[in-house]
């Protein structure tokens, strides 16, 4: 309010005080207007954002959880060959931990062979089946695709590994072709043993008899060797058709253990006059099995790996279940020390006849092939952890003694 004897200055001052105020006063409430404006609009863009956020998380969730359930191992590789992304399937087949993601391939997949092959390998052909060591020792088959991975612009950002587990298929396969030679040759081998048991019967009993007339005098030693030349042959033959033969299992429910207690107790004696180092490492394992066959089969086994170990050598028999397996079977292996058996043998030592012993006939592991099988089992031999060979009997898991 100007007082009306103010100096006409003073009074002009006062007006364009109060009309800048009041324009002070109008742009600061357009200010405030355009403030709350832009808070609405601020608002509004960061409810858009929250459901954008929002959507991209759940598109995230539900292609992780879209990747964990394929049934096929994946494995995202970037171009430097180191692994990004590993799904729950391909850690199970391959006994992997989440920790492997940023380790390069090749070294979290070590492939077998004299030359394992690469990610461009692999690539460049359209299906490989590979096999890999597990942590726990246990060998994986994988049947195995690599393809690269584009972005929008078609620029490669790296490799995706799809494969499946073909190990039980890959065995299978090897089974049924044994199961094929075995059957040519057990053909063969009966009629060959049948033609020779009647003469060779005669014979022995003579050589017996001679062996007695000769008692005394100086050809005692010669009829005696001719004696036990002509026994071998007896049991050799005998060995022939108990390869020959239809195995038909009478099966029960048992416990595997002690099946394979009493096979140890059996192999004992040689344990002890070749001074081996014997583990025993067994479990409750309920199977319907025919014990006395088993046990036999486990015999053969434990003594071949007696055999192929040096005096004072080691011996590593486990007995467990495994679930994990489609189906779930009961495991016996005979693990050893000695040299092994190289990878072009191990096919055909299950074959009869094939020996790598001078004085074997190689009949011993064709009968635990016929034996397992006749079970419903497999056989397989790998490299154990105590450096030689690796014998594993697997049969159908079962109920156990009521």
């Amino acid at each position: 309010m100007i007082p009306p004897g103010a100096p006409v200055e003073l009074r002009e001052a006062m007006a364009r005080f109060q009309e800048a105020t009041t324009r002070l006063q109008s742009s600061y409430d357009r200010l405030q207007e355009e403030v709350r404006e832009l808070r609405l609009r601020l608002e509004a863009k960061d409810r858009e954002l929250g459901h954008s956020r929002a959507e991209r998380d759940r598109l995230a969730g539900y292609l992780a959880h879209l990747l964990e359930s394929v049934p096929s191992g994946v494995v995202a590789v970037d171009p430097g060959g180191r692994i990004t992304t590993l799904n729950r399937a391909a850690k199970e087949m391959t006994g992997l931990e989440p920790g492997v993601v940023g380790r390069a391939f090749a070294e979290v997949f070590p492939f077998e062979g004299p030359e394992p092959p690469s990610l461009e390998d692999l690539e460049r052909a359209p299906r490989q089946v590979v096999a890999v060591r597990r942590p726990d020792g246990e060998r994986a088959v994988l049947g195995l695709r690599v393809s690269p991975f584009r972005g929008d612009g078609g620029e490669v950002l790296g490799r995706v590994v799809v494969f499946q587990d073909v190990t039980r298929l890959r065995r299978l396969e090897e089974q049924e072709a044994r199961n094929r030679r075995l059957v040519a040759m057990g053909q063969m081998a009966a009629g060959i043993a049948h033609e020779i048991r009647n003469p060779l019967g005669s014979l022995e009993l003579f050589a017996s008899h001679l062996a007695e007339e000769l008692r005394g005098t100086p050809h005692e030693e010669m009829a005696g060797h001719v004696l036990k030349g002509l026994q071998n042959l007896s049991r050799i033959t005998g060995n022939l058709l108990l390869f020959a033969r239809q195995v038909e299992p009478r099966c029960r429910p048992v416990d595997l253990r002690e099946v394979v207690a009493e096979a140890l107790l059996y192999a004992r004696s040689a344990v002890r006059a070749k001074g081996v180092v014997l583990e025993e490492v067994l479990g409750e394992t309920p199977v319907a099995a025919d014990p006395d066959l088993v046990r036999q089969a486990l015999l053969n086994v434990l003594l071949n790996a007696v055999q192929a170990v040096d005096t004072g050598g080691r011996i590593r028999v486990t007995c467990r279940p495994d679930p994990d397996e489609d189906p779930p079977v009961a495991r016996v292996s005979v693990s050893d020390d000695g040299p092994g058996v190289p990878e072009e043998e191990r096919e055909r030592i299950f074959d009869p006849f094939y020996t790598t012993r001078a004085r074997g006939v190689g009949l011993g592991l064709a009968i635990v092939q016929r034996i397992v099988s006749s079970h419903g089992g497999w056989v397989s031999v790998d490299d154990a952890d105590l450096g030689g060979a690796r014998f594993t009997l697997a049969l159908p898991l079962g109920p156990g003694e009521p």
